[in-house]
């Protein structure tokens, strides 16, 4: 009888031994949960593109995804329903602006960003800005510009000017973007609505 009660004894201390060893591994590796780690890497792609709460920031993500070539932010600042007005002699010259949409907007900026690709120095310089209240959710931004990109199209122009009217407007999720598009020349100069008329021929 004392054997057994010295096997039962033996067996009992094991097992305690054992589910003792388990808890304590178990709480030293519940306790790396709570440590602190390495921070993750920031996601890439995003570039420079804020939240576009204002309409001025929806104008400050198309300059810096013209100044990073970023698809993604450029077409993030687009309505659905985004329409374009070229000027006047595009228009009458190239016919891929009788039904420009925000589809065509990306294609040509896509085809623009892949012909920049590996270059620098690309800029939209907007200046003499004025903004025009519509209504509480519509803004007119009327400037001239300035687009500087070097690409590889020889056929292309690399700087163009003209003048702008952007018609930002407010979501019904408050965040903003622009609808519409109007370019007009200045002078004898290359326009924007020239540019994008070469990268989606």
């Amino acid at each position: 009888m004392t054997g057994l009660r010295s096997i039962w004894s033996r067996r009992t201390s094991a097992r305690l031994a054992a589910a003792l060893l388990a808890t304590t591994a178990l709480l030293v590796s519940a306790c790396s949960v709570f440590s602190t780690r390495d921070p993750e890497p920031p996601l890439t792609g995003s570039g420079s593109f804020i939240q576009p709460d204002t309409p001025e920031q929806v104008v400050d993500n198309v300059t810096g995804a013209v100044a990073d070539m970023n698809t993604l932010n450029y077409r993030r600042s687009f309505g659905e329903d985004f329409e374009f007005q070229p000027t006047a002699a595009a228009a009458a010259r190239e016919p891929v602006f009788a039904s420009w949409s925000r589809s065509q907007e990306e294609q040509y900026f896509s085809a623009l960003a892949a012909a920049a690709e590996l270059s620098t120095g690309h800029s939209l310089q907007l200046n003499d800005r004025s903004f025009t209240l519509i209504s509480p959710t519509r803004f007119e931004l009327d400037a001239t510009y300035r687009l500087i990109v070097n690409h590889r199209r020889s056929e292309a122009p690399t700087d163009v000017q003209g003048r702008l009217q952007w018609i930002v407007e407010q979501r019904a999720d408050g965040l903003w973007e622009i609808t519409a598009w109007t370019d007009r020349e200045i002078g004898s100069v290359a326009s924007w609505s020239d540019l994008k008329a070469e990268f989606l021929k």
